[in-house]
């Protein structure tokens, strides 16, 4: 796993993909918890207006109920009364308006039934139904005495009421208090029925609670992971990037100290070589000068002298070439690349087996250069080090792009502990110019030192302007 994130987070184009993952992960959990947030609160909403629209239902219901079984019982007494009245009254007049009050009555309590059975549990119809068998038989029984004549209802009308009316008004007011209970019931039902919403509300709520609390604690410990992760990765990188900066301190270090010892090397040069050449030649000249007009000593001398100047020259074009060659201009890498094999050839000794492509020389000039450098490092550290008998360079050029490997048969080292000045430049050189640099070696079998430029090197071909 640890191999897996080092070498996605070398890729730099894996490292957009990598953290567009993990973002889109934690905003799906983070939507995911909302979502469950949100849906606790709808439906906790939902709930609460199930349960208080049902307990206002039950309530207006039973309150309903309650109002048209007190109009029933008020209207039964009220009739009681009437018909005692009706039976006590000696005016027929009178007796006539009480019996239209009674029909009145009879009229509202019909209504007070029929209204009240839509609202009656289909359960308890049985009851409802002898409710209203008793309050029509309490009618039929006052059928007859809505009949008799003043004499007849001073005569029986109130053996009549006591043994025939108020007994019957009486069944009806029971059953009139058994309805009301089943109403009572009927609530205590309806009360249980929200309990029981209430209960299964409850159990939602803890369940999606227990859930949201889950998934909550999840999140939590994967960010948590992630950001100690990031944590581990941003301190890993913080002490690379140290790391590099103190790798090229020291390289900037062995830069300044390599190009202090280039300049040494050409003072020392200039000074030993061209220095003491030229002053014997100026030597010879002032012998010229003094000497005798012979023939054949003028012309020793002087072939003397044009062998010096030769030399100067000599030495002079070989530290020109040593510093840039001019021929990498002129005739282009390739055979510039070739000249450095064979001059190494002459002059260590070291055999050079140079294998190259018939390329197209549109490099850079700066990449030009960077290649032309590369194999010069790399085989004067083959002449230097390697103890080798013999050197291969080989330049390959394919569509994608520009290769070229260094490589000998020498005594080879270890390249995690053993990088010297001239590797690391020949590494910071290449990746400089977006090159890939890689040596290869072992200590007894060799060393192969490679780079490789991409097609973007290349020159752009000039455009034709279409006519």
């Amino acid at each position: 796993m640890a191999s897996a994130d080092v070498s996605d987070a070398a890729n730099p184009n894996s490292v957009p993909r990598i953290l567009g993952a993990r973002t889109s992960t934690l905003w799906i959990g983070f939507a995911g918890l909302l979502s469950l947030m949100v849906f606790i609160a709808v439906d906790s909403g939902r709930m609460l207006l199930s349960l208080a629209a049902t307990s206002a239902t039950l309530r207006r219901e039973s309150r309903d109920r309650d109002a048209l079984l007190d109009q029933l019982r008020s209207d039964i007494h009220y009739s009681g009364t009437i018909v005692r009245d009706y039976l006590l009254e000696a005016e027929d007049a009178d007796a006539a308006t009480q019996k239209a009050e009674l029909e009145s009555v009879r009229a509202r309590i019909d209504d007070t039934l029929q209204r009240y059975e839509k609202t009656f549990p289909e359960r308890d119809r049985s009851t409802f139904r002898d409710l209203h068998s008793h309050v029509d038989s309490y009618w039929q029984s006052l059928a007859p005495v809505l009949q008799w004549s003043s004499a007849a209802r001073r005569s029986l009308g109130e053996g009549y009421l006591f043994g025939v009316i108020l007994p019957r008004r009486a069944e009806i007011v029971q059953l009139a208090r058994q309805v009301t209970q089943l109403n009572e019931r009927d609530l205590d039902t309806g009360e249980q029925r929200l309990q029981g919403l209430q209960s299964h509300f409850r159990q939602q709520i803890s369940i999606i609670s227990v859930v949201a609390v889950v998934l909550g604690a999840i999140l939590a410990f994967v960010i948590i992971h992630r950001m100690r992760h990031l944590e581990r990765q941003a301190e890993t990188r913080y002490w690379e990037v140290e790391e590099a900066r103190r790798e090229l301190r020291r390289l900037s270090d062995r830069l300044v100290t390599a190009q202090e010892e280039e300049r040494r090397n050409l003072s020392r040069e200039l000074h030993d070589e061209i220095g003491q050449a030229m002053s014997a030649m100026l030597v010879d000249l002032g012998r010229l000068e003094a000497a005798p007009p012979d023939g054949a000593i003028l012309r020793e001398r002087l072939s003397s002298t044009r062998r010096m100047a030769e030399t100067c020259v000599g030495m002079v074009r070989n530290m020109a070439l040593l510093l840039r060659p001019s021929m990498l201009d002129d005739l282009g890498l390739i055979p510039a690349l070739r000249w450095q094999a064979r001059e190494v050839t002459r002059r260590t000794g070291l055999p050079v087996k140079m294998v190259a492509d018939d390329i197209a020389d549109d490099l850079l000039d700066s990449h030009r250069t960077c290649l032309y450098r590369f194999v010069q490092e790399a085989l004067n550290n083959s002449a230097r080090h390697s103890r080798a008998t013999q050197v291969r360079v080989v330049v390959r050029q394919d569509p994608e792009g520009l290769s070229v490997s260094v490589q000998d048969n020498g005594i080879g080292f270890d390249p995690r502990q053993e990088k010297g000045m001239g590797l690391l430049g020949m590494q910071e050189r290449v990746e400089r110019l977006g090159g890939q640099f890689c040596v290869e070696s072992q200590p007894g079998h060799g060393t192969l030192i490679s780079m490789r430029f991409s097609a973007a090197s290349r020159q752009p071909s000039p455009q034709l302007e279409s006519v």
